[in-house]
């Protein structure tokens, strides 16, 4: 065995294979140990709770035909809580794992089937997307490794579009991202097909017919159950912004802004970096004559971002569908004899942006990993040991805005007398939104616990109110919502009691 070979991580025999394959085996070992241990210690957040709740409360044919299109998301992950509640009895603890398993599998496929060689694509599990947002914080996003990277595999198989059309399907009943990714690299797949068609045996073409109209099916149903209705909240505040004075619109991010962030978000962290490396990434993709799942992916999904919505969570999709183009892109085999003679400028070019773009994710992650363990990243979980110590929950009790969810899937009841469900029903009208005085003054509940992002706010005005309306803070929970260096957002609880005296 040559020395580049043992350097690169190549597979000449099958007695070294084996050899490769255990230390690929003791990476994803101290890949589940990260997750597992980073788990301990995050506090989970509203967006966590409420599809745990919505599970937890409704039966599956409620969900997917009348509340989903509230929720601007497709069911899979939905009904993936609804059995492990309902059929296993899974308590709200088990989220976190039950996201940490799809993660390690989609990690497993990573590292045991890339084609990247070894010393990019074993930190490049460890990067942020990959260790932390899309594993540890438990959303339907932690199968989008998985299931991307499977159709990245599969990508290459013309004569069996059964297995690819599965995964495409799953992908688009994961989420609207994953249904832009399935819908980007299938029509690619199909591209594919066609240009061979004449190559392709009876039985093969027929599978593609029957899959092409299967997966339109698919996507006809989600365009029905989630085609929204006026009374959809995220399309009520778009009216009602688009109706309002320049000087409140102009306090909402423009396109500009939002694409700097996914931009920056998802590759190297500054805005101009990253372009250029996208930019150059498509020129590579280009001259491997793979760019069509590599550019068209990215760039749907980065125009998709600008101007529709977008949260830091989501530049992650991004990400994910840049190592799943450049996954389809790739040379058949990891090792640099596999490129083609006088490709090696090339192959060290891609592989030197590749590894740069590895070392700033896993700095990124190393760093929240640490303000994991070091701060709360959701204020719920302290709110709910505080609401638990005093009884709270016993007499009636107040929430507001949708944060509260977060402590509501800690109890096994609707604890708030203002709101008609344990969950956040995104329709008009909104319940907990504001503060209704004329029922406070009706219910006279003990407690009234306010959520918040914004805890400089809340103190300049909204501890006012209570406290003009007969009520004292008697405790405060604090959070933090990590992103990368920095704080996204702040997910804080401002506990008030009724004063005795009043």
């Amino acid at each position: 065995m040559t020395s580049e070979a043992q350097t690169s991580g190549t597979h000449p025999g099958p007695q070294t294979w084996d050899w490769w394959k255990y230390g690929d085996g003791a990476v994803l070992a101290a890949y589940s140990a990260v997750v597992l241990w980073t788990l301990q210690y995050h506090e989970k957040w509203a967006d966590e709770a409420q599809a745990w709740l919505i599970a937890r409360d409704l039966d599956l044919g409620t969900i997917w035909f009348r509340e989903l299109k509230y929720e601007g998301s497709p069911g899979l992950w939905h009904t993936i809580l609804w059995v492990a509640q309902h059929v296993f009895h899974a308590g709200y603890g088990a989220i976190g794992y039950i996201g940490a398993a799809f993660a390690i599998a989609g990690a497993g496929v990573l590292l045991f089937r890339a084609p990247f060689p070894r010393y990019i694509r074993w930190p490049l599990a460890f990067t942020y997307v990959m260790v932390y947002q899309y594993a540890v914080i438990a959303r339907p996003y932690t199968l989008l490794p998985l299931l991307a990277f499977l159709a990245a595999i599969l990508f290459k198989d013309r004569y069996h579009p059964r297995r690819m059309t599965l995964v495409l399907i799953v992908l688009c009943l994961l989420t609207v991202h994953g249904a832009i990714l399935a819908c980007c690299i299938g029509a690619a797949y199909l591209l594919r097909a066609v240009m061979d068609w004449t190559s392709l045996p009876p039985g093969t073409k027929k599978d593609y017919w029957i899959c092409a109209i299967g997966t339109a099916c698919v996507l006809l149903f989600l365009f029905v159950i989630l085609q929204p209705t006026p009374d959809v909240e995220e399309i009520a505040v778009k009216n009602e912004v688009a109706q309002a004075p320049a000087w409140v619109r102009a306090q909402f991010p423009t396109l500009g802004t939002k694409l700097e962030a996914v931009m920056s978000g998802a590759f190297l962290d500054w805005f101009v970096p990253s372009i250029a490396f996208w930019a150059l990434l498509v020129v590579w993709t280009l001259w491997r004559r793979r760019s069509l799942v590599f550019a068209v992916t990215t760039t749907t999904l980065i125009a998709f971002y600008g101007a529709v919505h977008g949260a830091a969570h989501h530049h992650g999709t991004v990400f994910i569908a840049a190592i799943m183009g450049l996954w389809v892109a790739w040379p058949a085999t990891a090792g640099p004899m596999e490129w083609p003679a006088g490709t090696q400028w090339e192959r060290l070019a891609i592989e030197g942006l590749l590894l740069i773009l590895v070392g700033i994710n896993v700095w990124d992650s190393a760093v929240v990993i640490q303000r994991e363990y070091q701060y709360p990243y959701c204020g719920a979980d302290d709110a709910v040991r505080y609401l638990k110590s005093v009884g709270a929950d016993q007499r009636p009790m107040f929430g507001l805005l949708f944060g509260v969810v977060a402590i509501q899937a800690h109890y096994d009841h609707n604890i708030f007398a203002n709101n008609p469900n344990s969950y956040f029903h995104h329709g008009l009208p909104l319940t907990t939104t504001t503060l209704n005085v004329e029922e406070l003054n009706r219910v006279m509940p003990e407690y009234v616990v306010a959520y918040s992002n914004d805890p400089k706010q809340m103190v300049a005005s909204g501890v006012p109110e209570m406290t003009t309306r007969g009520y004292e803070l008697v405790h405060f929970s604090d959070g933090y919502y990590l992103y990368k260096r920095a704080v996204f957002e702040r997910e804080v609880y401002f506990i008030f009691r009724r004063q005795t005296n009043r």
